[in-house]
């Protein structure tokens, strides 16, 4: 027969109590505590019995005391008593409107009869003894929410372990970004420079991130409050001079006219140069991807990318850029085609400020490559390094970067904006508009680009959309720039090359106006002109109304030189015509030409320049 001590035959007799009368048992509950106060069986089985008629408030101070009294004991004690803090605890976590079991409920509303300091005290104690780092940093947060003031002394040390477990378990991320940081933002405490600079780059992280996958401006732009939220408070800490708040309205420039400044005070010591690093590559990433984002819209239900490329310049004759003239201190101007928004180029030349200014000293470099090693930008970065070395000027590596890729029809403009770049339109650049045009896309796009030459010093770029008229311009203004030169240039220049001009210019109309009317000049200055191509390529009604008054001149003869489709050998029709199917033939010319104003230009022109690649070839290249 087994021997029980007092404590367990009072126990014993509450426990037999409780299955006949629960008032027995609770005499005798009563009477083993004030025997037994510091038994721990004795009070834990008054706890249970008052947690087994739902006394709450009686079970609050059962548990409190258990507790107090007994949180040094042996772990035998502490693992009985951990089951019932760990049911507690997860109750506590459980929002009450979510929905609770009846234990749950219990467990929940003994809680808020149990005061502060034993609360307190009673998550703390599930802290320590937690089984893992994941469940302390769990029990610290519960506590932290209940207790605010209690941050400065418990967040330096759970920051630390979250920071440490990022690597090994994406819980502490989520951890540290959803729960953790929101109570420093609130409750800012003093944290090692150290302990900010690794906090800010786990935040860079997860939140560019989160840019990568969402689709919606508003997410896009609660991505960046919070960045730029965090920065300000952690910055704080570490004393930095306050940066600007996120807006999306401001322009990019006004970001980096406050870095400038920024590092116009900041120490010289690169070691001491964090905040540059960080406010740089936030303000980097921040102009990088809303110009991504803005290269690339629905035109016509189809997304259309914007690429970079060499404009053209007014001044045709002027004399040829020297190669000293491309260095990155020339004035650069970026124009903009609907619907890609104005403030795109601010992004790209903000982006190429921030990219220079973290590879100005080794320490920065390094760091600012580290950094970016841990994001999912790369696709971004390598378009953007495309782009700035156009922006720049640095032909050798746009040259070493294209040769590097797949060859699309993006690869063959770029190269062809290169051969602009160098003024250097030869064949084989007529051979990249050849092939070009012979791959053109099917969206047409609504219209002509009205900005791709450029006025006054320094450099024009365009951002080019890839729709089919206007990379047929952009061939084409390549192909009128080489050809514009050569009727400054040259006096006696051949009717194939004025012939050939015209079919060009037909597509910018009327912006080549002026430079027809020097066409004409030349013509009737000569009083000749043979173009047989004319019927099959001149449409514009301007340029045929032209043709029509030559032919009807008040002074000498000009003498037209033009071919029928019909006819089998072509008439030499005069303004003077001997005979009058001479004159039948013009008029026929010249109605058929009418008939056939309205094709599409940019078809017809891009016909043009392969259909005649030999004729215009000998008449470019060969002198």
């Amino acid at each position: 027969m087994d021997v029980f001590t007092e404590e367990q035959y009072l126990i014993s007799r509450a426990k037999s109590g409780l299955l006949k009368d629960p008032y027995e048992a609770k005499a005798w509950i009563i009477t083993a505590k004030t025997l037994y106060p510091n038994d721990f069986g004795i009070q834990f089985e008054a706890y249970k019995l008052e947690k087994s008629e739902n006394n709450y408030e009686e079970a609050a101070k059962c548990f409190s005391y258990i507790v107090v009294t007994f949180q040094n004991q042996s772990v035998d004690l502490w693992n009985e008593l951990s089951v019932e803090i760990s049911n507690l605890t997860a109750a506590l976590r459980r929002v009450p409107e979510s929905g609770m079991s009846g234990e749950q409920d219990f467990y929940f509303k003994m809680f808020q009869h149990i005061s502060s300091e034993v609360q307190h005290k009673i998550l703390l104690l599930t802290a320590n003894h937690s089984e893992s780092n994941l469940d302390h940093c769990r029990m610290i947060l519960l506590l932290l929410k209940r207790f605010p003031q209690a941050i400065s002394t418990h967040i330096p040390r759970l920051l630390e372990t979250l920071v440490q477990g990022v690597p090994t378990n994406p819980q502490y991320r989520t951890m540290l970004i959803n729960e953790t940081l929101p109570l420093v933002l609130a409750r800012p405490v003093e944290l090692s420079s150290d302990l900010v600079h690794r906090i800010l780059n786990i935040c860079l992280e997860h939140y560019v991130g989160q840019l990568l996958k969402e689709d919606d401006d508003k997410d896009k732009t609660e991505c960046w409050r919070k960045i730029f939220d965090i920065v300000e408070t952690l910055g704080g800490l570490l004393k930095w001079e306050p940066f600007l708040p996120y807006n999306r309205t401001w322009s990019k420039e006004i970001y980096w006219q406050k870095l400038i400044k920024i590092v116009s005070s900041a120490p010289p010591k690169p070691s001491e140069n964090k905040q540059i690093l960080f406010l740089g590559s936030i303000l980097f990433i921040f102009a990088l991807q809303e110009y991504i984002d803005n290269i690339t819209h629905k035109i016509q239900d189809t997304d259309v990318s914007y690429i970079l490329v060499e404009g053209f310049r007014d001044d045709v004759g002027a004399p040829k850029r020297r190669l000293s003239d491309g260095m990155p201190g020339e004035a650069v101007k970026i124009a903009v085609n609907p619907p890609c928004n104005v403030e795109t180029p601010n992004c790209l030349i903000t982006a190429a400020h921030c990219w220079q200014l973290l590879h100005s000293n080794e320490i920065l470099q390094m760091d600012f490559g580290q950094l970016l090693m841990n994001l999912p930008i790369t696709e971004w970065v390598n378009r953007f390094l495309l782009d700035l070395a156009v922006y720049l000027g640095r032909n050798d590596d746009i040259h070493a970067n294209l040769q590097a890729q797949k060859d699309t029809l993006d690869k063959q403009v770029r190269l062809l904006s290169l051969s602009v770049s160098q003024e250097n339109i030869n064949v084989a650049a007529f051979n990249h508009i050849c092939t070009i045009l012979s791959e053109l896309p099917t969206i047409s796009g609504t219209e002509y680009l009205r900005n791709l030459c450029g006025s006054g010093p320094g450099r024009h770029l365009v951002l080019l959309p890839l729709t089919r008229k206007a990379i047929t311009q952009y061939c084409t203004k390549a192909l009128v720039t080489v050809l514009k030169k050569k009727v400054l240039h040259d006096s006696s220049c051949s009717s194939a090359v004025l012939g050939n001009l015209l079919v060009l210019l037909q597509l910018d109309w009327p912006l080549e106006t002026a430079f027809a009317e020097t066409i004409f000049d030349v013509i009737r200055t000569r009083r000749n002109f043979t173009y047989h191509q004319f019927s099959s390529y001149i449409i514009n009604i301007d340029m045929i109304e032209e043709f029509t008054y030559m032919w009807n001149p008040q002074g000498e003869e000009i003498r037209l030189e033009l071919t029928v489709p019909q006819a089998p050998k072509p008439h030499r029709i005069g303004t003077r015509g001997s005979d009058k199917g001479v004159k039948e033939d013009f008029k026929h010319i010249i109605r058929q030409q009418i008939a056939r104003s309205g094709e599409d230009i940019d078809t017809l022109v891009a016909q043009f320049i392969v259909q005649e690649r030999l004729q215009l070839i000998q008449c470019i290249f060969e002198s």
